[in-house]
């Protein structure tokens, strides 16, 4: 069989985090484990170890910004037409045009927000501009081409059931499969730099919980990982505001082998969020044997279950 793995997403990613990560894995696993002809869907020639796998590659063209590779898409889908399965990795707008062609299976993996966004984080969502536009052309678009999809991967039961009762996706459509920590987190031995709190939420309201457990005696630091969700700006301005500019380290995005490091050496994660379609981190942190603290909203529940 042939099958077509869409990984543009690992080729445009700067900061490779959540989708890349899953895409990477996907590939490396299905090298070994598969005896189907694998097909690697992108735009441009790239360097990640995927590609030096001994895989097929589709090049349909040297496209960058996701309305240039929507046209190439359009123009060149008839170079996917030999294939007996596409799967789209992620909802993008880029990929719309694969779901028209005939003959052959299309499988779509959702992470999270990406088909359906709950009303009460639209607000804050759709203060951007650029984000209200994509999101309204994305939802047009896929009213059309929602039905063409034969099968959709969800990375949670919570998520799966998100799109049955918003989206109108027929229950039997849908297959939830988990996703796991690479198998570099584990429980390693590392010199302790201080004692701290590591967090990837870096939102205002966590900087201010943080200004109270301080007042309250805490002598750890706050470590906060990844430039995630809106509030990124915020939150460094509210540290700076409350004096914490030394308590508080924001790193940005990490490697994977630095976060290994963070979360073997952190005293406690925490993710304060609002809503979750998987929730990699806190997996990550307790292969580590990082004690996690989380939000009990969307599929953390169902991940972390009784260990957190």
């Amino acid at each position: 069989m042939k099958i077509g793995i869409t990984t543009d997403i690992v080729d445009s990613t700067k900061y490779h985090k959540g989708v890349s990560y899953y895409i990477q894995y996907l590939v490396k696993k299905l090298a070994v484990m598969s005896d189907d002809d694998i097909y690697l869907i992108h735009f441009r020639h790239a360097n990640n170890d995927i590609y030096k796998l001994g895989l097929n590659e589709i090049i349909l063209g040297n496209s960058n910004s996701d309305f240039s590779k929507f046209l190439t898409s359009f123009r060149k889908r008839d170079l996917l037409k030999e294939l007996d399965v596409i799967h789209t990795t992620a909802p993008r707008i880029p990929y719309f045009p694969f779901y028209s062609i005939p003959n052959v299976k299309k499988v779509l993996t959702v992470h999270a927000m990406d088909l359906y966004i709950p009303p009460w984080l639209r607000a804050k969502f759709y203060k951007q501009p650029k984000a209200w536009f994509q999101q309204k052309v994305f939802n047009l678009y896929f009213s059309r081409v929602k039905d063409k999809i034969d099968a959709y991967i969800t990375v949670s039961h919570f998520l799966k059931e998100e799109l049955i009762k918003n989206m109108d996706i027929p229950e039997e459509k849908v297959f939830p499969i988990h996703l796991a920590a690479d198998e570099k987190f584990k429980q390693m031995n590392f010199e302790k730099p201080f004692n701290f709190i590591l967090s990837d939420t870096p939102i205002p309201e966590l900087i201010e919980i943080f200004y109270k457990l301080k007042k309250k005696g805490v002598l750890h630091k706050l470590v906060v990982f990844s430039m995630r969700g809106f509030g990124y700006k915020k939150a460094k301005e509210v540290a700076e505001k409350l004096g914490l500019q030394k308590e508080c380290h924001f790193k940005g995005y990490v490697s994977e082998d630095e976060l290994v490091k963070l979360y073997n050496t952190a005293d406690v994660y925490i993710r304060l969020a609002g809503y979750e379609g998987f929730g990699l981190p806190p997996l990550e942190a307790m292969a580590c044997g990082c004690p996690v603290v989380t939000t009990n909203v969307g599929s953390l529940p169902e991940v972390v279950g009784d260990a957190g």
